[in-house]
């Protein structure tokens, strides 16, 4: 049985007997699916050891994960760069969360959206990379943010699929299998205006959950994007056409609607309980 988050991180964290809230409750220590034993013993156990290593040093991981942040490959495959460590690791963990619900919840419905998150093409790629001995996914986009908070939260959303890790004052949000198009709309200055959104908020009010802000802004644009992502895949390479068009007036063709992204904004942040300052 693998523990979805590694042992030795819930009791540095000081979350084992923590509740975990979902659809089922139950404590983070808990949640344990069943692993093949080469691969959790071996790769699995190897490839934790240099994600628990870089969160060792959360500014340095911080600042490699900004440097590598505005790169958008379109051949991909497996590497040593922090950012496609941190992105399979939180890629497990999204769906080792829904695997430990598959196999212990009692409500039909439920399992059956687990069920379907579990037989993706994502959780192949996964399962395969391990079995292989490299870490690999399809491309998703991963952010990165600094709070002031240090208190440790954790969030999944099973549609589109994305999860929040906060780990003391690191939060990272990973949009699974997106081809990169949440990140092509969101970089640069627009992700900076995000950051100091956040930082103005945190001002305003020190216990306001900056974290959740950051979420369900990069939710909202997600939701709202005009594209679906397209991979070209083999095993251990994924071509990501997700950014290429044939559209005579791209900009034009794929601008996010400002009102429908007005209203998901509102709509996510009452769901998580945000309420800005005025």
């Amino acid at each position: 049985m693998e523990h979805i988050i590694p042992n030795s991180l819930l009791g540095k964290l000081g979350i084992k007997e923590e509740t975990v809230t979902g659809e089922r409750k139950t404590q983070y220590s808990r949640i344990k699916v069943p692993s093949h034993k080469i691969c959790n013993n071996e790769f699995g156990s190897a490839y934790e050891d240099r994600v628990l290593e870089l969160l060792e040093d959360p500014d340095n991981l911080y600042d490699l994960l900004i440097s590598e942040e505005n790169s958008l490959p379109t051949t991909y495959q497996p590497d040593n760069s922090a950012n496609s460590i941190i992105t399979t690791w939180l890629s497990k963990i999204f769906y080792g969360l829904f695997y430990d619900d598959l196999l212990k919840t009692n409500n039909e419905p439920w399992r059956e959206i687990c069920e379907s998150i579990i037989s993706s093409q994502n959780f192949e790629f996964v399962r395969s990379s391990y079995a292989n001995g490299y870490g690999f996914q399809l491309p998703s986009s991963l952010y990165v943010f600094k709070t002031n908070n240090s208190a440790t939260d954790l969030m999944t959303m099973a549609s589109p699929s994305t999860i929040l890790f906060k780990i003391k004052n690191l939060t990272f949000i990973l949009c699974i299998c997106d081809g990169f198009l949440t990140k092509n709309y969101l970089f640069g200055e627009n992700l900076g205006r995000l950051r100091s959104w956040i930082k103005e908020e945190e001002l305003n009010n020190a216990n306001f959950p900056s974290h959740k802000l950051a979420f369900g802004e990069i939710l909202a644009l997600r939701t709202c994007i005009p594209k679906s992502p397209i991979f070209i895949s083999s095993e251990n390479q994924i071509t990501n056409m997700s950014t290429f068009t044939m559209a005579a007036n791209p900009a034009k063709q794929y601008q996010i609607d400002d009102d429908s992204l007005s209203q998901a904004r509102s709509e996510i942040f009452t769901s998580l309980n945000i309420n800005l300052a005025s």
